[in-house]
């Protein structure tokens, strides 16, 4: 397999903490690559080699249809070049280098998730081959953990004091932090508890994005980035919570709850333990990533849409996009449902 490259680790890192997007960063990137880069080509783009301001990290694979794709696409909610803000328009310039020049040559430059409210490419509109809701929860700072539940609704308000009291009252019940000696047993623990609220049926449970998700879980924990929370209750894993801290942002990653409790709403529970220690640590946002799940909107505040954004380069690639859009619209409109994926996401 061909090495990623870019820039020094460190400084690409450096970028994405400016961007505030973990998903931006070399480890995601790196860690990606070892999993999913077979048969792909690296594209890592920088403004300048020497002192890049700016990383747009794509690469291209695809026989029957040849795509320009982020690098860290599938497992990511939000990906985004690694730069300031500020630096935005020179990751246009770079990306439209890209679409004018056809290099690397490719039949659609696809590319995933990329927030809705800050449009950063030029040059030629793209399609948009879907849009997803990522709730978030803003802190305004030094509010506090009690600030905050002031702000919202009395019924939240006693439900998350009542529901933990009732809980801890009827049990015995230990709220943990993974650490370095129990990583191993809390990750196979929050698989065995995604798998068994969602029956089986989630992209997380891929043999390929669990590995995935196991080794950048153990290389965040090394950086101080992994928050992986597990709820005992009566000796017993039975809510885990994966989440990551990028500088003053926690991403609740990924959930896993016991069906059987459910009663006790030991996923709230949990995820009111979490959300407190976000705030109560200065977190900024509490981000809930892609998903338009109930309990997300009950705790957040705000929407930071992603879209999927397409540019096509051939007649095959026009074709693939608008079977794409078409299918979306179906979905919307719940007519003439396809099974199947869309193809300018099926080929990876």
């Amino acid at each position: 397999m061909l090495p990623l490259g870019g820039p020094d680790p460190a400084l690409w890192d450096a970028l994405a903490l400016r961007a505030r997007n973990l998903f931006a960063s070399h480890l995601w990137a790196s860690t990606w690559w070892e999993t999913y880069g077979e048969g792909a080509t690296p594209h890592v783009l920088v403004d300048d080699p020497v002192a890049p301001r700016v990383v747009v990290p794509l690469c291209s694979r695809g026989r029957v249809l040849r795509q320009v794709r982020w690098i860290g696409h599938g497992p990511a909610d939000l990906l985004t070049p690694a730069c300031d803000p500020a630096d935005l328009p020179l990751a246009a310039g770079l990306l439209a280098g890209v679409l004018e020049s056809r290099r690397p040559p490719a039949d659609v430059v696809l590319l995933e998730d990329c927030p809705v409210g800050t449009p950063w490419w030029s040059g030629s509109p793209p399609r948009t081959v879907r849009g997803e809701v990522s709730p978030v929860l803003r802190v305004e700072p030094g509010l506090g953990w009690e600030g905050w539940l002031a702000t919202k609704s009395r019924n939240f308000r006693g439900q998350a004091t009542r529901k933990a009291r009732a809980l801890e009252r009827d049990h015995d019940v230990v709220v943990r932090l993974a650490t370095a000696e129990t990583l191993d047993d809390d990750l196979a623990s929050l698989f065995a508890l995604h798998a068994a609220r969602w029956q089986g049926e989630s992209p997380m449970l891929d043999p390929r994005q669990r590995r995935f998700t196991e080794v950048f879980a153990r290389r965040a924990l090394e950086r101080g980035w992994l928050r992986l929370w597990s709820m005992d209750v009566d000796g017993r894993c039975v809510s885990s919570l994966l989440a990551f801290v990028f500088g003053p942002d926690v991403y609740c990653y990924q959930f896993g709850r016991d069906p059987v409790l459910d009663r006790e709403s030991v996923g709230f529970v949990l995820l009111v333990h979490a959300v407190r220690d976000a705030i109560g640590s200065g977190a900024l946002e509490f981000r809930f990533l892609r998903g338009h799940e109930d309990y997300k909107r009950r705790f957040a505040d705000d929407d930071a849409p992603v879209e999927t954004l397409a540019w096509s380069r051939t007649r095959r690639g026009r074709a693939a996009v608008g079977l794409a859009v078409r299918r979306r619209r179906a979905r919307h409109t719940g007519e003439g449902t396809d099974p199947g994926t869309d193809p300018v996401r099926s080929v990876s």
